[in-house]
């Protein structure tokens, strides 16, 4: 980073210093011209002017703001290049006048600088005119093309040079008689003018078109940056054709100026308004001024006398004004703002995103809300600040936009400002907000699929789990039963034949296991998953549970449940957390007298912590030899918890279980 700065240094030094020297040529043409050098009968040019001054201290000075603040942009050198060159020629041809006029020819090199006079001024218009227009604003070729034709501008305006520093040229526009000391041949001037005219005229042609080009194409700020370079050569340009020079002198002088707020401070001087504005009132005063005058000139040939004629050409124009500037403005506005002319156009097309699909549709549509606005960054983040989505690189500072739908809080929109720009425009926000609702539409459905789809897989790892389990249960339990009640009863038909007085015993045996079989098949559906678990999950569940058993409801007990954002949990750790609140809840509308009933499920250390507390009678002395305790106690063990039972403070109960949520 050092040797970065240090760099910058020099060139900022060196910018100063050539608008330095600048200054310093010119205040050298009035000592150079001093003592009636013009009036000399030699001298056939009228001499410098003030202007020309002006126009000097405009491209130096502007020049070398510019490489201050944008060292490594080349727009800063070619403006303070322009200056430089001008006022070489300025300085050198005055400096010339006087050599080659003085009696005793006392100063020497005054043809040296004549010839420099009569060829440094040509790269001074043709660099800003050709060469500027393709590096601007970045001072880096848009591509690879305007890269390639810079180079050939380069190549053009470098023979025109060599033209002008090797033919006869302009030496002798000041003072007559000046001659160079070699004449160079006509196939020589030939061959480098037609090579110099072609590279010039091509070159020039596509600068001008090609700029237009890209001003349509481009994005704000960009887009308006090119149609401020545009308006201020075109009214420059305009200039050029008057006979008042001093006219022409500022609008020339203007050019660096302008150009150098084009890139430096362009939004903080309303150019979207100057633009849209000139770009609409100069047509139509153009239109005016031609209605006017043809109309008036034509009327009165029929009428050559009265306001007739006047009258008439203001009633055309009044009618005329108006349709046509209703027409006119909204291509100005699509020409200076693009997209952003028509804000509900911008609307429509995000939206018409909505009915395609999309592998990540949020993504999808905040690229599209950014690309909308021109953000050079664009974010979703949910109601717990975590990142859903994100586009673009974080600069300057950004728009928050609550995301809201069927008035849930859903995330929030985060948009940074346009590449350049230090904030958020007050019309890109409206933009944003607009858009907002639309971007709020997709977080949701997303969210409600993600939700889905987890409910999904829970329910589908629910069920094979519980399918598994019965399949292990048929297998182990009721299988050898039913199996054990054949055999009996093969065996008491054997002994039938044989032994009739063993088939009582055996018939008994064999309705002890068919009791054994009942027993189990109990035992296998009271182990079944509730169905209110794949229904409504575990908090869902618990609140029927509670509401079945008239807890929350007139009359019984009150009822407050709290859950903190579970994860997903195992079908195990969500069933035994279930029946373990179920019959607390159970014993707690039984036997305890409560007036008031809590549960809180929340997540601790990897754990998941059950706690059901009841402000009624408290334990019992037979506390421990419940079957429903016991039940309670072995759905815990079973997955590796533990569960603990207390009484509460003051009074009451407490229940407190710990399920590991990972695999025991």
């Amino acid at each position: 980073m050092g040797t970065l700065r240090d760099d910058d240094l020099v060139r900022r030094f060196g910018g100063w210093s050539l608008a330095t020297l600048s200054l310093v040529l010119y205040a050298t043409v009035p000592l150079s011209l001093s003592g009636g050098v013009m009036s000399r009968p030699e001298v056939v040019a009228s001499g410098p002017e003030l202007w020309a001054g002006v126009i000097v201290a405009c491209f130096a000075l502007s020049g070398a703001a510019l490489i201050q603040l944008r060292p490594r942009n080349w727009i800063g050198w070619i403006l303070v290049a322009s200056g430089l060159l001008q006022v070489t020629n300025v300085a050198t041809d005055a400096y010339a006048t006087r050599a080659l006029t003085d009696p005793d020819h006392s100063l020497p090199l005054g043809l040296a600088a004549a010839w420099l006079a009569s060829w440094s001024w040509i790269p001074s218009l043709l660099l800003p005119v050709i060469v500027l227009p393709p590096l601007y604003p970045t001072g880096r070729p848009a591509s690879r093309f305007w890269s390639w034709h810079v180079r050939a501008a380069l190549l053009g305006i470098g023979l025109v040079e060599l033209l002008a520093a090797t033919g006869p040229g302009g030496v002798d526009d000041t003072v007559r008689g000046t001659r160079l000391p070699w004449e160079a041949p006509s196939w020589w001037l030939w061959a480098v003018g037609l090579s110099a005219a072609v590279l010039l005229v091509s070159t020039a042609a596509v600068t001008m078109v090609g700029t237009l080009v890209r001003a349509i194409r481009a994005k704000a700020p960009e887009r308006q940056q090119l149609l401020w370079l545009l308006s201020v050569v075109a009214a420059m340009l305009a200039t050029v054709f008057t006979d008042y020079r001093a006219l022409f002198a500022i609008a020339y002088g203007l050019v660096p100026v302008a150009v150098t707020i084009g890139v430096l401070r362009y939004r903080l001087l309303g150019i979207e308004v100057a633009l849209r504005r000139t770009l609409l009132y100069v047509p139509l005063t153009l239109l005016v001024a031609l209605v006017i005058g043809g109309l008036t000139t034509a009327l009165a040939r029929l009428v050559p006398e009265g306001p007739l004629p006047l009258l008439a050409a203001s009633a055309v124009v009044a009618v005329l004004v108006i349709p046509v500037a209703a027409r006119l403005r909204p291509l100005v506005d699509r020409l200076v703002l693009g997209d952003q002319a028509d804000p509900l156009a911008l609307v429509d097309r995000v939206g018409a995103g909505l009915e395609v699909e999309h592998d990540d549709p949020v993504a999808s549509m905040l690229e599209a809300v950014a690309s909308a606005a021109g953000a050079s960054y664009a974010a979703v983040r949910d109601v717990d600040g975590r990142l859903v989505a994100e586009v673009g690189a974080s600069a300057g500072a950004g728009l928050d936009v609550a995301l809201r739908h069927r008035g849930v809080q859903l995330g929030t929109l985060t948009v940074g400002p346009r590449p350049g720009a230090r904030q958020v425009t007050e019309q890109d926000a409206r933009l944003v907000t607009a858009l907002a609702p639309h971007l709020a539409v997709v977080v949701g459905s997303a969210r409600l699929t993600e939700e889905l789809a987890d409910q999904r897989n829970r329910v589908t790892t629910a069920t094979h789990a519980e399918r598994d389990r019965l399949r292990r249960d048929l297998h182990d339990g009721l299988g050898p039963s039913l199996a054990g009640i054949a055999l009996g009863l093969q065996a008491a038909g054997t002994a039938q034949r044989t032994d009739p007085e063993a088939v009582p015993a055996l018939l008994e045996r064999t309705r002890a296991e068919a009791d054994l079989a009942v027993s189990e098949i109990r035992r296998v559906l009271d182990g079944l998953r509730p169905t209110s678990l794949d229904l409504h999950g575990l908090e869902g569940a618990v609140r029927d549970t509670a509401s079945s058993l008239g807890m929350g409801q007139p009359g019984g007990p009150a009822f407050d449940l709290q859950t903190d954002a579970l994860p997903l949990l195992r079908p195990q750790v969500e069933e035994a957390a279930f029946r373990i609140v179920a019959e607390s809840l159970t014993n707690v509308a039984r036997h305890s007298a409560a007036s008031h009933c809590a549960v809180r499920l929340n997540q601790s250390n990897g754990d998941l912590r059950v706690r059901v507390f009841d402000d009624g009678c408290g334990l019992g002395a037979a506390v421990g030899a419940g079957h429903g305790l016991d039940s309670m106690r072995q759905r815990a063990a079973d997955i590796g918890g533990e569960l603990c039972v207390e009484c509460a403070n003051p009074r009451g109960t407490l229940v407190t279980a710990v399920l590991p949520l990972g695999a025991p």
